[in-house]
């Protein structure tokens, strides 16, 4: 269980784990409507290509910021700027998906430590009848005090949430080589 959890009084975040393309999920939303996660790769030929994850609910693209996606911009790995991440668990009786999204604000050189800021959404209908049917909604706003390398390892170290079976980066709690 994420340490995440239990500062949300939220019980059992289990992980989505995403492969390339369309990833289905039932009950996405906890109302009942299936939908899915599409994850795709903006290749540039460098280290700047970047991962979109698209969510749909039903026959909708579910809204997050007033944007249709999710960016992950992994750098080369080991430096993440952007990291994102989904997972399940219960929000007001009903299981439901949730985005996590850490962003490491870079001052001069993407290595180098820098503040990171993370973002928790749930994924809720849209009551006000305005936008898309579906939106994340953002539920908790941090910016820990420790400066971060890996977007990645400040969401294991700060949430617990598991890095990537791919992630290749210092396994150090601030994602920096030493």
């Amino acid at each position: 269980m994420l340490t995440f959890a239990v500062a949300l009084a939220i019980s059992a975040l289990t992980p989505i784990p995403l492969k390339a393309g369309n990833n289905p999920i039932r009950n996405i939303a906890g109302d009942g409507v299936d939908g899915s996660i599409s994850l795709e790769w903006r290749d540039n030929d460098n280290a700047w290509g970047y991962s979109i994850m698209t969510v749909r609910v039903g026959g909708s693209i579910a809204s997050v910021d007033e944007k249709d996606r999710f960016v992950d911009r992994p750098h080369t790995d080991g430096d993440a700027i952007t990291s994102a991440r989904f997972a399940r668990a219960r929000y007001k009786g009903r299981l439901t998906t949730f985005a996590f999204v850490a962003d490491r604000q870079i001052v001069e050189s993407v290595p180098a430590p820098a503040s990171t800021i993370i973002k928790s959404y749930v994924l809720v209908r849209n009551l006000n009848g305005v936008g898309t049917p579906y939106q994340f909604v953002q539920i908790r706003r941090s910016q820990p005090i420790t400066l971060y390398c890996s977007a990645d390892m400040a969401l294991k170290s700060e949430i617990g949430f598991p890095l990537r079976p791919s992630y290749s980066g210092p396994k150090t709690p601030d994602g920096c080589y030493r």
